[in-house]
C-alpha cells in the first residue's frame, strides 16, 4: 500500500507545486491556468444485497468526475477542488470590480 499523501488546501496548491521535494523552487514555475484541463471519469459502485435468498444483488454505479491539469513539462495534477476554489475567487474579484 502506498504511503498516505498530505492534504493540500486548494489555496496552497500552486505554491506547493512550485516547491520541489528538496525545498528548492521549481524552474520555470508552474501556472496551473496555463496547463491543459483534462477530465477523467471514474465510477464508484455499491452492491445492494438481495432481500430474498437466491436473488441477484443489485449494483449501483455513479460517475465521479475528476479534473486534471496537464502541464507542458509532463506534470499532471488533480485539480478538482482547486477548479471550484479558483472559480469562486474569480467570481469574488468580478463582484468587487462592479461595486
Amino acid at each position: 500500500m502506498a504511503p498516505p499523501l498530505p492534504l493540500i488546501p486548494p489555496s496552497a496548491l500552486e505554491a506547493e507545486l512550485n516547491t520541489l521535494p528538496s525545498g528548492k523552487p521549481r524552474r520555470p514555475p508552474l501556472v496551473l491556468t496555463d496547463c491543459a484541463l483534462k477530465e477523467l471519469v471514474q465510477y464508484k459502485c455499491n452492491i445492494d444485497k438481495p432481500v430474498t435468498r437466491g436473488a441477484r444483488p443489485v449494483i449501483y454505479c455513479e460517475p465521479v468526475v475528476r479534473l486534471i491539469r496537464q502541464c507542458a513539462n509532463g506534470v499532471h495534477v488533480e485539480t478538482t477542488a482547486w477548479e471550484g476554489w479558483k472559480a469562486g475567487q474569480e467570481r469574488e474579484r468580478v463582484l468587487e470590480k462592479k461595486t
